[in-house]
């Protein structure tokens, strides 16, 4: 006697190398983007503490002015020693772009003249506001 045989299907395992090959890559562009969103924020600066104010968050538009404590200014992988060149480049962003915000983060060690020349050159440029860098301290408590 003939016996029939149904077609049984075999179950495919499924193939997991593109979703993990998809996965690194999104890993390795956030890394990398990470990375270039923190390059111009230069780790040498030790910015000065405040424990009455709430943080606020850079936006990602900002053109971050570092300014070093022996008075060198930072603008991303720049260097400026006089004020000239950086009077020059803020007159460029004054003028393509006049809503773009202007951080300037001073290092606590160093002198207020190098924060307020900045902030001089900010207003002769045509940049109506800058806004500060500093770190939020959490307040101690005062025992009466």
């Amino acid at each position: 006697m003939l016996i029939r045989q149904t077609n049984v299907e075999e179950e495919v395992p499924i193939n997991l190398m593109p979703l993990i090959d998809m996965v690194f890559l999104l890993l390795i562009f956030f890394l990398i983007a990470t990375r270039f969103a923190q390059e111009e924020r230069d780790s040498s600066i030790q910015l000065p503490g405040t424990s009455m104010v709430q943080p606020l968050s850079a936006p990602p538009q900002q053109l971050i002015i570092n300014i070093r404590s022996n008075g060198d200014m930072k603008v991303g992988p720049r260097v400026y020693k006089e004020e000239k060149p950086l009077r020059e480049m803020l007159c460029r962003v004054a003028t393509n772009e006049p809503n773009r915000e202007i951080l300037i983060r001073c290092d606590e060690r160093a002198y207020h003249k190098y924060f307020a020349g900045v902030a001089r050159i900010c207003r002769e440029a045509g940049i109506p506001e800058v806004k500060i860098g500093y770190i939020l301290n959490q307040p101690v408590p005062q025992v009466q």
